[in-house]
């Protein structure tokens, strides 16, 4: 029962991982997409298209950073009681209201 128990475990904190990753990608394209847009909009002086395409990258930006968001809301949860996971919560390592382990180490990424 020991070796499933570790099975499961491994397994809950693989899930976690993948979804941290998920959503981390999608925060990190957002801002990459407003700061182009940003660079964009102040490279470009003289151009008004420029200009105007540099203020359509920062909305997608915008964008996809509020879609993000909302799926980290939606997706960044505990894998076995379904609660979400807060960065706020006073034990990083644990799901406030399982106690599954959901992280290995207290610092750092999951």
């Amino acid at each position: 029962m020991q070796k499933a128990d570790i099975a499961d475990n491994a397994a809950v904190l693989q899930e976690v991982r993948w979804r941290y990753r998920i959503c981390n990608y999608l925060f990190r394209a957002g801002a990459a997409w407003v700061f182009a847009g940003y660079a964009l909009t102040f490279l470009a002086k003289q151009g008004r298209e420029l200009a105007e395409l540099g203020v359509a990258l920062v909305v997608v930006g915008f964008g996809i950073f509020s879609a993000a968001f909302a799926l980290t809301l939606a997706i960044y949860r505990c894998p076995v009681c379904d609660k979400y996971l807060s960065r706020f919560r006073p034990d990083k390592r644990k799901c406030s209201q399982c106690g599954t382990q959901v992280r290995e180490t207290l610092t750092g990424r999951p």
